[in-house]
């Protein structure tokens, strides 16, 4: 069990974000897709991300054990992109420092296990080859595994920050944190997490708290009790959204599988999904790159391709744009127009 104590101060500066950002899920999904026994909510998952290539880059391995923390080393990252820019500009030191507390923490959690060899596949840290090789793999392994799913994980992350964040105005922050899942408990001035004989206790010190909904996260709730660069940064505190099969198969499951697999031949796997993105409704430019986990720009480019292919509509809408499937777009999506054999 963990114990959490808070001061007035610490009370004062907790809150609850969105998201951490979709390179923290992506994270969290390798931490998941790499447990030998996955939750039974996760199975359906777990398989099919199992069947592809995805996970096969040696750099797997630095999340196998759910040791390593990279979400304060990147820190809060709204796109995929800034994630993983964040990521390839960390210092080699603060770097070497986060594998370094894997390899302890590790040492910790599994006493009497071999040590952690998460890192043997090559130096991130120091060698610049080794850190672009692991930001390529984050970045195709996201597109496999988490851009599929990435719209309805995002619009359950941002319900669940706008359910606690009505609670906290009406409330106040003692009734926010007594309404967290299952596995907390706030019993004032202490939050609790988990149960067991062995106890560790944290003073927060007027850090304060910055509690993150998680759809990927199961077992590695707390991050480094501070962030790579300011040693007074809140304590994170991720929580876990999907703890039944039924919440998995809503936020896990794609309609049109096949149909989407057969745009990806066609269109390119993240152009196919920006068509779907699309599809679920007209949108803005910012929209669509919230919905593709990307930056604006990628999410620009990739609507002018659409655009000239045929495939869009993009109208002034303000002070902004609007895109919106076309008749081509709409039947090709509904897979009432084949895409050509042999793909592009």
């Amino acid at each position: 069990m963990l114990r959490f104590h808070f001061t007035r101060e610490d009370l004062a500066r907790t809150r609850v974000v969105a998201a951490w950002g979709p390179l923290s899920e992506t994270f969290f999904s390798l931490m998941t897709l790499q447990r030998q026994h996955p939750p039974p909510a996760f199975a359906g998952w777990h398989q099919r991300v199992h069947r592809t290539s995805a996970a096969r880059h040696p750099a797997a391995a630095l999340f196998r054990d759910e040791v390593l923390d990279l979400f304060t080393l990147t820190g809060r990252a709204a796109s995929l992109e800034e994630g993983v820019e964040a990521l390839r500009a960390a210092h080699p030191r603060h770097m070497e420092a986060e594998i370094d507390d894997a390899r302890a923490g590790h040492a910790f959690y599994f006493p009497g296990a071999p040590a952690w060899t998460g890192a043997d596949w090559g130096d991130p840290a120091h060698d610049r080859a080794d850190r672009e090789s692991l930001a390529d793999f984050l970045t195709s392994y996201h597109q496999a595994a988490v851009l599929p799913h990435w719209p309805r994980v995002l619009a359950r992350l941002q319900a669940e920050q706008a359910a606690y964040a009505r609670i906290l105005a009406e409330s106040g922050v003692e009734a926010m944190l007594a309404a967290l899942p299952g596995g907390f408990r706030w019993r004032a001035p202490v939050l609790e997490i988990g149960r067991g004989a062995l106890v560790g206790e944290s003073w927060l010190a007027g850090r304060g708290m910055t509690l993150v909904p998680s759809v990927f996260c199961q077992t590695r709730l707390v991050s480094n009790y501070a962030s790579a660069t300011d040693e007074q940064a809140p304590v994170l505190l991720f929580f876990p959204l999907v703890r039944t099969p039924a919440d998995a198969v809503t936020l896990l499951t794609s309609g049109g599988t096949a149909d989407l697999r057969a745009l990806e031949a066609l269109l390119g796997r993240t152009r196919a999904h920006a068509l779907d993105a699309i599809g679920q409704g007209a949108c803005s430019t910012g929209q669509l790159a919230r919905r593709l986990s990307a930056s604006v720009a990628t999410a620009s480019e990739h609507a002018s391709v659409l655009r000239g292919t045929g495939l869009i509509t993009t109208t002034r809408h303000g002070g902004g744009v609007l895109h919106a499937l076309t008749l081509l777009g709409a039947a090709l999506l509904d897979g009432a127009v084949p895409p050509p054999a042999g793909g592009r």
